[in-house]
């Protein structure tokens, strides 16, 4: 299951199977699209945090599911529902890389296989000194299919592929060495770092988060004119709602900015 918190401009969302070291059920996939989806509906919102209850962040797939979908023949010529479940993994991950909200991955224990994946699609990645990376696949006679791409678009293809085609497991200082982690922490420190960067976070006025998030997908998704013309929308828009003018003053007056929603916001 997954506990979806909401603590001030930040949604918590933890993935909570100790039992099964919070393996990615089709339950589970289909909580945090709608954990990310309630985060995202809320215009105030800034981030949302993610991470595993029990001291694992998470195991990878829930192979309980793979072999009850291994007994039963492809139906061929529709498509194998292996892929089907596996496809929903990847969409899920897209959605978590391209949201418009800030990310942040808060990894301790094991991030094993689709976790390492998760935690590779947020934009901030927290790791206590506990935390362990691998993605295993290809040791279990499987290629690692929905988070390749991912990981190679935070590593680089090289590094990437270094860590899926040997399976090796990192810790977390060997994880930030790669950039697949941003900061390594002893365990009683990581909550104080998070509220380090939840509060940094919390200053940004949130449409204009936002629009930044937007841009650098529009870079990614598309011409590099395109992505520019997208941008000076956005700043125009920006400009144009009154939120600079506070922001600026907040400046002048060394003060915190007085943010207030923008048209059609709550």
């Amino acid at each position: 299951m997954i506990r979806i918190d909401t603590r001030g401009v930040f949604v918590h969302a933890t993935l909570d199977a100790p039992a099964t070291h919070n393996a990615l059920t089709d339950e589970m996939v289909a909580g945090l699209a709608d954990a990310l989806a309630h985060a995202e509906s809320q215009p105030e919102v800034r981030g949302i945090v993610l991470r595993g209850a029990g001291g694992t962040f998470c195991a990878g797939g829930d192979f309980t599911r793979f072999k009850a979908l291994m007994a039963s023949p492809a139906p061929a010529p529709e498509p194998d529902p292996i892929a089907r479940f596996s496809r929903a993994f990847g969409a899920l991950l897209e959605r978590w890389r391209d949201s418009d909200i800030a990310t942040l991955a808060v990894v301790e224990g094991a991030a094993m296989g689709g976790g390492c994946g998760l935690a590779a699609c947020c934009d901030i990645v927290l790791a206590a000194t506990t935390a362990q990376f691998a993605m295993p696949e290809v040791t279990l006679g499987l290629p690692p299919a929905q988070i390749a791409p991912f990981v190679a678009d935070r590593l680089g293809r090289a590094a990437a592929l270094h860590l899926m085609l040997t399976g090796r497991r990192l810790t977390g200082e060997q994880a930030q060495a790669i950039g697949l982690v941003d900061e390594v922490l002893w365990p009683e420190a990581v909550q104080a770092r998070l509220e380090t960067w939840l509060a940094d976070l919390a200053r940004a006025e949130p449409a204009a988060l936002r629009a930044t998030k937007a841009i650098l997908r529009h870079d990614r998704s598309t011409s590099r004119g395109a992505a520019l013309d997208f941008a000076a929308e956005a700043f125009a828009g920006a400009l144009r709602s009154g939120q600079a003018v506070e922001g600026l003053l907040a400046l002048t007056q060394k003060r915190p900015a007085r943010w207030v929603p923008r048209g059609g916001e709550r």
